[in-house]
């Protein structure tokens, strides 16, 4: 197996970073534009989403260099990539690790040095963050944005969006409708007083471990 070393993460975006489901999606969206245009809509939004996903990423890794036994970046870049390309689907520990060519307890070791926070509990909280996404800029409803997003059902989404936001996604999404000013998802914001990087990944830690 190989061993995990130390390494840092880049000070600013790169092409590396982008996941190769975007060109999946856009392409997707491309062939079903002339004939299922909502299809096609919902591959451009759900692309779009995973950028901001990506874009809020950088911002808080941005300023932390990795500690001890974490991922090395094409290990990350790897997982996180997995990740974003079967959000929709179950995922589970042991596909995490089989991607490094790690045990999963390996994995989960060194994925909590990297980010702050288990894997599993970095997948929900990508999963809140693509239905927030998907829940501004859509009129999908709530059924069909939790498959989207990788959630049992309608119900299983709005259990761990009220824990996790404090509100339902309908009265979630009535407000930002009302007032598109409004933070998306202010908990994981590094710009709020207090979050801070380890700080964020606690907090996010918590809120979804809470909703499970």
């Amino acid at each position: 197996m190989d061993v995990l070393q130390t390494d840092t993460f880049p000070p600013q975006p790169s092409i590396e970073c982008i996941p190769a489901v975007i060109s999946d999606l856009i392409e997707a969206a491309v062939a079903a534009f002339d004939v299922d245009r909502s299809a096609s809509l919902r591959d451009l939004l759900r692309a779009a989403a995973i950028l901001r996903a990506r874009a809020n990423d950088s911002q808080r890794t941005q300023h932390q260099v990795q500690r001890r036994g974490g991922l090395v970046r094409w290990q990350m870049n790897r997982i996180i990539d997995y990740i974003d390309q079967h959000i929709a689907e179950k995922i589970t520990g042991e596909d995490l690790a089989t991607l490094i060519n790690v045990s999963t307890g390996q994995l989960f070791r060194a994925f909590k040095a990297s980010v702050g926070t288990p894997p599993l509990q970095y997948v929900a909280a990508r999963r809140v963050e693509l239905a927030c996404s998907l829940l501004r800029t859509t009129q999908e409803p709530l059924s069909q944005v939790a498959l989207a997003c990788g959630f049992c059902d309608q119900s299983h989404l709005c259990r761990v969006f009220r824990r996790v936001l404090g509100a339902s996604p309908t009265v979630w999404r009535r407000a930002r409708a009302h007032d598109s000013q409004l933070e998306p998802y202010p908990w994981l914001e590094p710009h709020v007083p207090g979050n801070t990087p380890g700080a964020v990944a606690e907090k996010s830690a918590a809120m979804i471990a809470q909703a499970a």
